[in-house]
């Protein structure tokens, strides 16, 4: 008997088993796989940053070969630097979009990532075996040779945040209950300015988290 049914309380081989008020034991078992973590921030974005420009980009190490990632979870902190001249607009927004082709270039590299467990192999987004992550430094990366899916995976919504010192906070889980954004190699996902471009004046910050497995084995 694995510990997880232990947990859930599997005495009689059912599988599952109810308490005393008639509800489902549950546990969440990920899958296997070595886990990482990544946070960064962008510096200063200058004013009026224009729509689809990219301020965040992680690239799977096109040589992966049959490997692959699980995106686990993607948390997101906004603060406004300077106001917008319109303080409530209803296009201003961040998209998660996933991409294909070449790695983006310019801001800031990212060439190690975190393991959580310093047994595992380095991480096929480090540079050293052809990954790639770098975050905006006052302007949007480059992003020539990259072809973007036309859906976007989420969207930010930054409405109400045209004032100076505004905050916004917000967390993507895509773990056991909600399947994970699967890449593969030579694949990334970027954040995007949304649709339409950032109101004028406003300048803003912002800083990332992201969580995600890598194995050659389904999800």
């Amino acid at each position: 008997m694995g510990w997880a049914n232990k947990l859930v309380g599997w005495t009689n081989n059912t599988g599952a088993e109810v308490n005393g008020d008639g509800s489902l034991y549950t546990v969440d078992v990920s899958p296997t796989g070595s886990n990482y973590v990544v946070a960064s921030k962008t510096g200063v974005i200058a004013a009026a940053a224009a729509a689809g420009a990219t301020v965040f980009a992680m690239r799977f190490d096109p040589s992966a070969g049959t490997k692959s990632v699980w995106i686990d979870s993607i948390r997101l902190r906004w603060t406004t630097i300077v106001a917008f001249t319109v303080p409530v607009t209803q296009t201003r927004s961040l998209v998660l979009t996933r991409g294909s082709g070449a790695a983006a270039s310019g801001g800031t590299a990212i060439p190690v990532t975190n393991r959580k467990d310093s047994n595992y192999p380095v991480s096929e987004f480090d540079s050293a075996v052809g990954g790639d992550i770098r975050i905006a430094s006052t302007g949007a990366l480059t992003v020539t040779g990259i072809t973007f899916e036309t859906i976007n995976l989420f969207e930010v919504p930054l409405i109400h945040m045209g004032a100076a010192g505004a905050f916004y906070e917000t967390v993507y889980e895509f773990g056991v209950r909600s399947h994970p954004i699967e890449l593969h190699a030579g694949e990334l996902i970027a954040l995007r300015v949304g649709p339409s471009a950032m109101d004028a004046a406003g300048t803003w910050s912002l800083s990332i988290d992201v969580s995600w497995r890598e194995s050659t084995l389904e999800a």
